[in-house]
């Protein structure tokens, strides 16, 4: 009985290493993938595409934007007009809109960033990769605060009678 248990799982061990091997060698992972646009960082792909006239190549990005995860539903109906509204990625804001003049960061939270993009007319805040707020960009008006500050004197959690 042990020695047919032993050969069984010998004969199992055969068969499971061989079809690992067989699968391995007979096409690529779909992580693995070839082409112009495999090896461009993500963030360069995202900034890029705004600069991009040929519709090949648009779609060529998409595509690999897509596969890599980084757009939304709103990113591809908002992104070629381009718009952007809250609930965007920063992917799409950065397809939409192009490079931002200028971007402050700060950390809210422990793996939470909180980022203000100043564009030309508007002012867009990001969370976590998420656009969450969009502004008006007015002369003499600041930028939205990355943390808004407790006073320093709470007043009393009951109002006095």
């Amino acid at each position: 009985m042990l020695k047919t248990t032993i050969t069984v799982a010998l004969l199992m061990g055969s068969v499971l290493s061989h079809s690992v091997n067989a699968s391995a060698t007979a096409e690529p992972s779909l992580l693995e993938r070839n082409g112009p646009l495999a090896k461009i960082d993500t963030l360069k792909l995202c900034i890029d595409y705004n600069g991009l006239t040929d519709d090949d190549e648009r779609k060529q990005y998409k595509e690999e934007l897509d596969f890599r995860a980084q757009l939304s539903t709103k990113d591809h109906t908002l992104v070629d007009q381009n718009k952007v509204e809250n609930s965007m990625t920063r992917c799409g804001m950065y397809m939409a809109q192009g490079k931002p003049l200028k971007e402050q960061s700060r950390q809210i939270r422990p793996m939470t960033f909180k980022t203000v993009h100043i564009y030309p007319s508007m002012y867009y805040v990001s969370q976590s990769g998420m656009i969450v707020e969009t502004l008006e960009r007015k002369e003499g008006v600041l930028p939205p605060k990355l943390v808004h500050s407790a006073p320093k004197v709470q007043p009393p959690p009951v109002a006095p009678k």
